[in-house]
């Protein structure tokens, strides 16, 4: 077997012996991914200046003189596959950035392979359509020297993959879509133990499921503008640290941002008297995703928010935010069950919704109307109800002229006409003028009803 094998083009005539001691220097020359591996596997690699790998093409040569493949998009994608101790060395061994290539695709699962990605140096020119590390054991990406990845259009990292967030160079990336998921404390405690917060200024759209949501706390976000953000927590564990601690933690300026189960409270550790969120959507089941909220005395600001939905037990954390100055134009509550609004009713204090411009309000949600309080000078443009008998027992109890609307645009009170006796509300035209109200025969509250809940009955 020889010491050293330089790989060129041109071939030697006759065979030759390639061994676990024979060092292969890559160097001015591409070559396809499946020869790549097998000589990280066989051989001991040393890469040298203008090593390029490509896709693997039976119909081709796997070995061309440097630029000669037109840098094919390569795919990578191993799960379970366990690299011999030559291999990972070979992989320890190479610098950062060494390995040209254009890479469309990164799927690496529980592999040590995963290292070998800050060795990638990726073409400026190229998107990653989809980048996934999972890694269930703690020895990944060893290595302290940040790598970038350029243009990634969806990233997945996944248990203790999760902490490879924190080697990348993401200052100089674009990512259209990152996803974090942890379902194990120790997936995200090396990420949450650093004090210095990482910078994902360049991240468009970001999910955090499970204990990653934690790592929002690590992350630089006070002049990033994300597109949307979604943080879900099935469990009170994943957002114990968050809660825990004290110092309220900026999220940017965030378009629409989404709030499932526990982590619902993350909210209140949000801070966002400054941020302006166009879309606010808060979503718990059970009464135990809400309850961390629902115990504090001291409302908080949620910001200039534009449309707020609340689902379910969600409903109730409207109790607790100060929306006086908030301009909330758009919102709506959406409850199924009775108990999702009893946070509401129990309440003495009237609920301000300061100068909201359209209410829609679903299912035993409507009952809330009974300790909303609009300001006066508000005008409504729409104020829709909708709810079967069970739904509207709440308000027909109370008292004819009961309950203040206020002002409304003509057309845009939508509810069911036995409960308008109830309400008291000033109707006026475009230009603030009160109009005379005509009688809704139309009984569109019914039909809307019927269709919605017909399959119920089938």
């Amino acid at each position: 077997a020889q010491a050293s094998f330089l790989l060129t083009c041109d071939l030697p005539n006759e065979a030759v012996l390639l061994t676990e001691k024979t060092t292969v220097t890559l160097s001015n020359i591409e070559i396809s991914v499946k020869l790549f591996f097998v000589l990280l596997e066989k051989t001991r690699v040393t890469v040298n200046e203008n090593f390029f790998i490509a896709e693997h093409n039976d119909n081709e040569d796997c070995i061309r003189e440097h630029g000669m493949m037109g840098e094919t998009p390569v795919c990578l994608e191993e799960r379970c596959l366990v690299l011999s101790s030559l291999a990972l060395e070979n992989i320890e061994r190479m610098a950062p950035n060494s390995i040209g290539c254009s890479l469309k695709k990164l799927d690496l699962s529980d592999t040590g392979l995963i290292n070998i990605l800050p060795k990638l140096r990726i073409h400026g020119d190229c998107e990653i359509k989809y980048l996934s590390l999972t890694a269930n054991e703690e020895a990944v990406l060893a290595q302290e020297k940040p790598f970038c990845v350029g243009r990634v259009k969806s990233m997945w990292l996944r248990e203790y993959a999760v902490g490879v967030i924190t080697k990348m160079s993401l200052k100089d990336c674009e990512i259209k879509h990152l996803h974090l998921t942890a379902s194990e404390e120790a997936h995200v405690s090396a990420v949450l133990a650093q004090e210095n917060p990482f910078c994902v200024e360049r991240v468009k759209n970001m999910d955090l499921e499970d204990y990653a949501v934690g790592v929002i706390t690590k992350m630089s976000l006070k002049d990033c503008e994300i597109g949307y953000l979604v943080l879900a927590a099935s469990e009170e564990a994943h957002v114990a640290e968050v809660l825990a601690q004290e110092k309220p933690f900026c999220v940017g300026r965030v378009k629409t941002m989404w709030l499932y189960e526990y982590a619902v409270g993350v909210i209140t550790k949000m801070s966002l008297k400054d941020c302006e969120i166009e879309h606010l959507e808060l979503t718990a089941s059970e009464e135990a995703h809400v309850a961390a909220v629902l115990a504090q005395e001291k409302p908080f600001c949620v910001g200039r928010v534009k449309n707020m939905v609340l689902r379910g037990y969600a409903v109730g954390v409207i109790t607790k935010m100060s929306l006086k100055d908030c301009g909330v134009e758009d919102l709506r509550l959406y409850a199924s069950e009775e108990a999702h609004v009893a946070a509401v009713l129990e309440q003495e204090t009237p609920l301000s919704v300061g100068g909201v411009k359209r209410v829609n309000i679903w299912g035993y949600a409507v009952s809330v109307i009974t300790k909303m309080t609009i300001h006066e000078d508000n005008t409504m443009e729409s104020f829709v109800l909708a709810g079967n008998e069970d739904h509207l027992s709440r308000i027909l109890e109370e008292g004819d002229s009961s309950i203040n609307l206020g002002r409304i645009r003509t057309g845009g009170l939508r509810v069911p006409e036995r409960i308008k006796r109830k309400l008291r509300y000033t109707l006026v035209d475009g230009e603030g003028k009160e109009v005379l109200e005509e009688r809704d025969s139309s009984k569109w509250w019914r039909r809307r009803w019927w269709v919605t809940r017909k399959k119920d009955f089938e």
